[in-house]
């Protein structure tokens, strides 16, 4: 039988299930689960969920770019969730390739926008995503350790990836941020040693953890791509040009989605949230 959700009885039926590794390997016939099944988080009743108490870890980062903190050049800030204050929308969409969200080359993408300002040239080395996990694992075995897969595009609109710069899979950190909600850990999921030359203009950037070893059960966890509070005020330790707000957008060949928008009544998060991205760029400016 698939499983609804964690939160069943607290919150109402719109809220996503994370720890439900039987709806990929039990799942039969035709359509498979669509994003509102499993993702985002919805309708929360923000008053009867209770984030985890911040993690104790010496390598937690919260309030810097990066894990381990790098030359920073963007970030869009942290994600806040806050019981008392509903009207901040705390979500997050699918950001991952995994045992349950397989694919290629991701089973499911969250493309956060920046921007290179005018007389700026950017030489990128690095780029990260945070990202609430049941378990923060990537794959483990043959080297590199850990990997995951990263994209900078642009040109990027509604059903088009655009252009893409640069992409590929190189090894990556995930580090816990400290901050955790919905019966998820954050985690800060970086790649590091990229060598990619951007002008000024308009970007999107993905960062994809990776966990695709069927003999690993961790590889059986979620990952998705925490959003920023924006309302009126600027993110928390935002850095760099201003994130674009309401201009992100979801791709899944899993879930049957081809750049859709991450936010409005047809998004991806169908209005509840995901109007930007705790996600980053690392480098140099010249």
């Amino acid at each position: 039988m698939l499983k609804r959700g964690f939160y069943s009885i607290a919150l109402a039926a719109a809220l996503i299930p994370f720890a439900q590794p039987a709806v990929a390997q039990n799942y039969q016939g035709t359509p498979k689960p669509t994003v509102q099944d499993y993702g985002p988080f919805g309708n929360v009743q923000h008053q009867n969920t209770t984030p985890k108490q911040p993690i104790s870890d010496p390598q937690a980062t919260s309030g810097k770019c990066g894990n381990p903190a790098g030359n920073c050049l963007f970030y869009g800030g942290d994600f806040r969730f806050d019981a008392l204050y509903p009207a901040a929308l705390p979500n997050a969409l699918a950001n991952e390739t995994t045992v349950l969200v397989p694919g290629t080359p991701y089973g499911a993408a969250t493309w956060a926008p920046f921007t290179v300002p005018k007389g700026e040239t950017w030489e990128v080395t690095g780029l990260f995503t945070n990202n609430l996990s049941l378990y923060g694992v990537l794959d483990q075995g043959a080297e590199p350790l850990s990997v995951a897969y990263w994209s900078i595009n642009e040109g990027l609109f509604a059903g088009n990836g655009g252009t893409v710069i640069d992409s590929g899979t190189s090894p990556a950190t995930c580090i816990p941020t400290g901050r955790a909600a919905f019966d998820q850990t954050e985690f800060t999921v970086q790649v590091t040693g990229l060598s990619v030359t951007l002008t000024p203009g308009s970007y999107w950037m993905a960062v994809v953890p990776i966990c695709t070893n069927t003999a690993d059960p961790y590889c059986t966890g979620v990952f998705f791509e925490s959003d920023v509070e924006y309302l009126n005020t600027t993110p928390t330790n935002a850095f760099g040009p201003a994130e674009a707000v309401d201009a992100g957008f979801f791709d899944s060949p899993y879930f049957g989605l081809s750049f859709d928008p991450s936010n409005g009544s047809l998004g991806a998060c169908a209005g509840s949230g995901c109007d930007a991205f705790s996600a980053g760029v690392l480098g140099k400016s010249k």
